[in-house]
């Protein structure tokens, strides 16, 4: 997985190093190391506390072939635990201010394109900003009512939220399903950078077991 960059890197400023000592390296095990990781690395430990990170279960029902209930209250529910999560609140209290939302679109608007002068205008919709989903729901949001004591302007903070298995080391089968929330108000020109760090985390999810599933689907 690394470059033959990285591998000049390591011997270059590594091993190379004036203050690199190779009898360190004697009885290396890569085995041993990484046990030694998922003993003392808890990933659970690096979610502080300052950023309000909360630790719940969810319930899940589970499936009865042929048992009759009579509401879905008293089905049988399985627990999901720990579930570590941000309220979306805190999330976009947090993201917005970062210095990047400066660049964030608040007002909705048309985008239109001709290919000559002579051309009729073509509508383009390139951005959740210039969609008509989010126009309609600026018009809705500027009718309603402000707080009461609040001038502010009204704006829509479109979230984009995505969740998808996260492989966390190339040398074990360890994975994650986190939960990831991006802005639609940034263009995605900037929003796909890695550099911008546009994606927030707001829950770390447990994955339902192979075995379990084979248990109770089967």
């Amino acid at each position: 997985m690394k470059s033959a960059k990285d591998l000049d890197n390591l011997v270059q400023k590594v091993l190379l190093a004036d203050d690199f000592d190779g009898k360190e390296l004697r009885d290396f095990c890569a085995a041993r190391e990484l046990k030694w990781l998922d003993e003392h690395m808890n990933w659970p430990s690096h979610l502080s506390v300052e950023d309000r990170w909360i630790e719940g279960s969810v319930k899940i029902c589970l499936p009865c072939t042929s048992i009759k209930f009579k509401s879905e209250e008293d089905v049988p529910k399985f627990s999901i635990e720990p579930v570590y999560y941000q309220r979306l609140t805190q999330v976009l209290i947090s993201s917005f201010q970062e210095p990047t939302t400066k660049l964030f679109h608040y007002i909705p608007f048309k985008l239109f394109w001709k290919p000559t002068v002579d051309s009729p205008p073509e509508r383009v919709i390139s951005e959740v900003y210039n969609s008509d989903v989010m126009i309609t729901e600026h018009e809705k949001l500027q009718l309603q009512a402000n707080e009461p004591g609040c001038n502010l302007e009204k704006a829509i903070a479109a979230a984009l939220i995505f969740s998808d298995s996260t492989h966390l080391t190339n040398f074990r089968v360890v994975s994650l399903w986190p939960g990831y929330l991006l802005w639609g108000n940034q263009t995605k020109y900037e929003r796909s950078k890695p550099s911008s760090f546009a994606t927030h985390h707001f829950v770390y999810m447990q994955s339902v077991s192979y075995f379990f599933s084979q248990s109770f689907f089967n």
